[in-house]
Order: C-alpha cells, then sequence, then structure tokens
C-alpha cells in the first residue's frame, strides 16, 4: 500500500463522527427581496430522522404555495444526516415588507421570516447561497435547485395520431438524462393504466447523445409496440424508476480542502475529484425518482359502425389472403389439410377469418391457427389457420371461397378480401361407402386391422440341447400346459375388444363420447405445447376449447354453446367462479393483447388441470 493511500485512511478514521440523530429545522427565503412581477422560494429543511408537515400560516399580500419536496443524506467528516426538504413558492400581490409568522412543524416551530418586495423589474438585493459573510454554503434552496436542473425527462415518440381502437403502431420512448449528472436505472420501464398495450419492448436500450434547448442529454431509447383499447383522449402511462447522484454547489468541505492540499491537485477529473469522494464528503446526495412520460393525451378513435361487416372480427392493419389444399387430390374418407394465410401488418391476433362448414359433400373439422411474426414487435408477419377436412362422395368436388374482412386505419373504412374456390378431384376408396356414411353420422373413424392374416411359422430347427432329467410327458408339465393356454386367452380377448369397438363405431353416442374425449386430450397437449413457446393467446385458446369439449359432454350440448352464461346458469353459488376465470382469461389474452409470463402460465395449467379433474369426479 503506498504511503498516501495509508495517510488518506488515516485522514478517513480522524474524521469519522456519530450518526446525527437530533432533528433540527429551519426556514429560509431566497431571495429575501424580489420584485412584485416575480417569486422567490421559502424553504424549511428538517436535518434528523424527523419528517413532520410543516403548518404553513396565511399572510395577507401574500400567496405560499407548494413547489416541491426531496429528500437527501448528506455526510460531513463522517456524520451521517437525513435531510427532508419542502418548497414553497411565494408570490406578493403588492409592494411592501412582508412577516411571515413562526411556522409549526411537529412540536417545534421556527422562527419568523421577513421578506421585501420592491416595484416590477427591480433586482432583489439578496444573494443566493451566501449568508451574512458572504461566505458560500449549500442551502436547502440549493439543494432544491440543483434537484430541479438535473432532473431527466422521458419523451414518447409515435408515428402518427389520432389512432382507432385496436391499432397496433411502432412506438419509442426516450429518456433524457442531463449529461454531467450521473444515473443508474433501478428497474424496467413498465406501462400504467388501461388505455393502452405496450408490447415488443426491447430489453436493452440504445444509448445516444442529443442537445436539447442548449442543454447536452444521454439519451436511452427502448423501440416497442403501443396498442389501442378504448376510444377517448388518454395520455401514455410509462414509468421509469431511478437513482440520481447530484451534485450540490459551495465550497468543499474542511476535510475536501485538506486532501486537495495533501494530493496537490484540483484540476477536473483529478483523483479528489471523483463523485465517490464528493459523496462522502457532502458534494453529492442521491435522490429516488421515478422518470414519467409526457402526459400529453393521445386521441383514440372508435372504429366506424357505418359499413362494418358482419363477418368483421377487430382485426385493425393491412393485410392479404391465400389459400390452398394439400394433397390437391384424395379418395373419399382421407383427410386433407385446408390451409388459410393471412398476411400483414397490424394486430395479427385478432385476425379469424371465416372458416370452412359441414357440407353435404365435405366433413370439416375445428380449425388450428398458428401465428408466425417478423421480428420481436410482433406488428408483422403471418396468421396460418389449418382446417382438417374429409371428402364424403367421388368426383370433382368444390371447397367454396372463404372472405376475410378488416380496417384500414391507413383509408378509414373497411375492407374485405376473397380466397379463390378450390376444385378437388376425389376418387372412390375402399369402403368408401361406410366411412361416407360414418362421418355423416357423426362417427370417428377408427384405425382398423386386416383380418384373415395369419402368422406364418418359420421352419424346424433342430437343436441338440440338454438331456431331459425326467421322462414325464411334456404336455403334463405346467409350463406347456400354461404356454398352450395363454395364446388362445388372448385370441379371446383381442377378439372381445375388436367386437366391442364394432358395437361402439356403431353407436353414434358413444363415438361422439369419444371424439370429445380426444378433442380434449388434443388440446390439453396443444396447451402444454403453447406454454413451452410462451404463446399466451395459443395457451388459453385450448384450455378454453378443452374445457369446453369436457362441458359439453358432460351437457350433452355442442361444445360451441359452453360460455360464461352457461357455467353462471348450470354453476349457481360460485361453484363455476374458477372456470369463468380461466373463460375471462382467455377473452383477455385473445381480444386484450394480455400476455402472462411464462411462470404465471404454469400456473394456470395448473387450475385448468385441477377444474379438468373436478369435471371428472362430476362425471
Amino acid at each position: 500500500m503506498s504511503v498516501r493511500s495509508l495517510i488518506l485512511f488515516g485522514l478517513l478514521a480522524l474524521g469519522v463522527g456519530p450518526v446525527a440523530a437530533a432533528s433540527r429545522f429551519s426556514v429560509t427565503v431566497d431571495p429575501q427581496s424580489f420584485p412584485v412581477n416575480e417569486s422567490t422560494e421559502l424553504t424549511i429543511t428538517v436535518s434528523g430522522d424527523e419528517d413532520a408537515v410543516p403548518i404553513i400560516p396565511r399572510v395577507p399580500g401574500l400567496v405560499i404555495n407548494p413547489d416541491g419536496q426531496s429528500t437527501s443524506i448528506r455526510q460531513i467528516n463522517g456524520a451521517v444526516t437525513a435531510i427532508f426538504a419542502r418548497t414553497y413558492r411565494v408570490t406578493a400581490a403588492h409592494e411592501g415588507t412582508f412577516t411571515i409568522p413562526p411556522i409549526q412543524i411537529g412540536t417545534a416551530t421556527t422562527p419568523p421570516v421577513t421578506v421585501r418586495v420592491g416595484g416590477a423589474g427591480t433586482a432583489g438585493s439578496g444573494r443566493r447561497g451566501q449568508d451574512e459573510t458572504g461566505a458560500n454554503r449549500v442551502t436547502a434552496a440549493d439543494m432544491a435547485r440543483a434537484l430541479r436542473e438535473a432532473m431527466p425527462m422521458m419523451k414518447v415518440v409515435l408515428p402518427k395520431a389520432p389512432l382507432y381502437v385496436g391499432q397496433l403502431v411502432p412506438m419509442q420512448i426516450k429518456a433524457y438524462f442531463r449529461q454531467g449528472e450521473s444515473a443508474r436505472l433501478e428497474g424496467p420501464l413498465t406501462a400504467v393504466g388501461d388505455a393502452f398495450t405496450v408490447s415488443g419492448l426491447d430489453k436493452r436500450p440504445t444509448q445516444s447523445e442529443e442537445a436539447v434547448g442548449g442543454v447536452d442529454y444521454t439519451v436511452l431509447t427502448w423501440n416497442s409496440v403501443l396498442g389501442a383499447l378504448k376510444s377517448g383522449d388518454y395520455p401514455i402511462g410509462l414509468e421509469l424508476p431511478a437513482t440520481l447522484n447530484i451534485e450540490l454547489p459551495g465550497a468543499d468541505s474542511d476535510m475536501t480542502s485538506r486532501l486537495h492540499a495533501l494530493f496537490g491537485t484540483r484540476a477536473p477529473g483529478a483523483f479528489m475529484d471523483d463523485s465517490v469522494f464528493g459523496n462522502l464528503f457532502g458534494r453529492i446526495v442521491q435522490k429516488s425518482i421515478t422518470l414519467k412520460a409526457d402526459a400529453t393525451p393521445v386521441t383514440v378513435l372508435p372504429l366506424p359502425l357505418a359499413g362494418r361487416p358482419a363477418n368483421f372480427s377487430g382485426a385493425v392493419g393491412q393485410y392479404q389472403i391465400t389459400s390452398e389444399l394439400a394433397p390437391a387430390t384424395g379418395s373419399v374418407g382421407d383427410p386433407l389439410t385446408f390451409k388459410l394465410t393471412v398476411t400483414g401488418k397490424g394486430n395479427l391476433s385478432r385476425v379469424s377469418p371465416d372458416a370452412l362448414h359441414d357440407t353435404s359433400q365435405w366433413r370439416v373439422y375445428r380449425a388450428e391457427s398458428k401465428l408466425t411474426t417478423d421480428d420481436d414487435s410482433g406488428l408483422q408477419g403471418f396468421k396460418t389457420f389449418s382446417q382438417p377436412v374429409v371428402p364424403l362422395q367421388a368426383g370433382q368436388l368444390t371447397l367454396p371461397a372463404l372472405s376475410f374482412s378488416y380496417f384500414d386505419p391507413e383509408t378509414g373504412r373497411y375492407e374485405t378480401r376473397d380466397t379463390h374456390p378450390i376444385g378437388v378431384t376425389v376418387t372412390p376408396g375402399a369402403g368408401s361407402t361406410q366411412i361416407a356414411s360414418n362421418l355423416r353420422a357423426g362417427a370417428v373413424p377408427r384405425a382398423g386391422a386386416e383380418s384373415g392374416a395369419a402368422d406364418a411359422l418359420a421352419p424346424d430347427i433342430a437343436v441338440t440341447g440338454d438331456y431331459s432329467a425326467t421322462l414325464e410327458a411334456l404336455v403334463r408339465r405346467p409350463w406347456f400346459i400354461a404356454s398352450a393356454v395363454a395364446p388362445v386367452l388372448l385370441m379371446l380377448c383381442v377378439v372381445t375388444w375388436i367386437r366391442r369397438q364394432q358395437l361402439r363405431s356403431a353407436d353414434p353416442a358413444l363415438a361422439l363420447h369419444a371424439a370429445r374425449l380426444a378433442a380434449v386430450r388434443v388440446n390439453l397437449e396443444a396447451m402444454a405445447g403453447a406454454l413451452n413457446r410462451g404463446d399466451s393467446a395459443a395457451f388459453f385458446g385450448a384450455a378454453r376449447h378443452a374445457l369446453q369439449e369436457k362441458l359439453a359432454d358432460l351437457w350433452q350440448v355442442p361444445a360451441e354453446s359452453v360460455d360464461t352464461r352457461q357455467l353462471a346458469e348450470r354453476f349457481p353459488d360460485g361453484q363455476g367462479a374458477e372456470l369463468q376465470a380461466i373463460f375471462a382469461m382467455a377473452e383477455k389474452a385473445t381480444y386484450g393483447g394480455e400476455s402472462p409470463g411464462v411462470q404465471v402460465l404454469q400456473q394456470w395449467q395448473h387450475r385448468v388441470r385441477e377444474q379438468m379433474d373436478r369435471l371428472e369426479a362430476i362425471a
């Protein structure tokens, strides 16, 4: 360790004192003389461990309004002092000399203060930051002024305004920190309020420099997507917690002066000018703040009712639509996959085009959707809807055209896109008449095993085994009897199972029950897959479909009719509250853009499985 370091730490040890505990109160007016057309600052300072609210008396001819407050910690020669400062703005109605009576702070009172008000345009006689001897000192007013000058600001940059309900637009969030003042972020940027959603926020902001009003700032910029939820004029609620290190004006403390003399330098950036030493000897105070965005409201317009198509699902943006069938040909009873893809820019989660329905030519099953975005913002990409279809008759069949309607905020009107009909060549298949009949009746196709194919026996191979110790006939040995009976029993079980499956397939009620149980299983697996991907919309959609199928099987109603209204009717006295909560969360995730984290989704998965177990017990 160097000699200078030893001397430095020795002086620090000599300068350490006890923590200040007794509370002291003071009141200052800066300046004490001011023109009638201007104002002065009244600062009440509490130094210690007590922060009582001052009771401001009324003074005829003066108006005293709160102007802010601050809390700081100051260390001077090792003595730690908590400082609570409240600032008030004082204006006068006319010229003259005014006396502010003693101000009560808890059980204590401050001395009276006198201010002099001159004519308009006259200069005040008091000089900020000096006492009667003219020596520099740091007052509470200086601290409040330094805090205001160092206070950062936040701006929100939008490409256009006004917006429409459901519209998504890119947004930039800029936090400006004055250069020369150090700051530390204490948490992530968060959105508050229920008028907008903020998604696709950058995990790390980009840093740049910018001059505003002749002042240089360090700028942190986040890119994200803003979504409008309801019409009206609302500010964008954004908050960013931070801690500022504020350098106070005034002369160095005695200990600092001695150390400057010891190291022989006062050059900027020298060893003793580091903020750590400034904080230790009282020149730096820390202030915890919550930076908020500009409160300027953003106008959100409602979607027009005039011209709204019947199949409009809430999609807002610009889109194109295509469709295809794979494979392009097939046989009666063979499943084909119809794919419809919507590509564009906007709230893709609200995209829901028309779907195919059962006809005399086709049996159609529920469509599954998959959302793919071009980047993390989720503003642009495509959504694919895959729908299994099964032809019921041979010949040249046609899949009808489908339409998709959306609102274009650029043109301010609704648009409709249509697909083209798809022609399909369907050939007869083995057992096509029975398959088509079962599909029309609502039976679930099952995989059958070919009959009449016996297993061929391998040729005998002469193998010399161990010599037998007994002459007992082989057919009398227990293991031989068991090996002979076992295949017969196995064959009887297989025949019984096949016969039972045939009976079940001929019963529409049992077939529908099996189909719904299969749908429950598929949706639970889809829910687990969405959890692994972190796709909240797909997760809650699969959870709701699984519960709909389970309840439909229990109540013998169509799955599409199971909603929150039926839950309230069939589970009185709050017995279905948990199911209603799951359905409500599914609506928020699908239409409100709510996207909880993976840990929250795991909790919802546990709740869904609990309800499944409960419904299984009821069944």
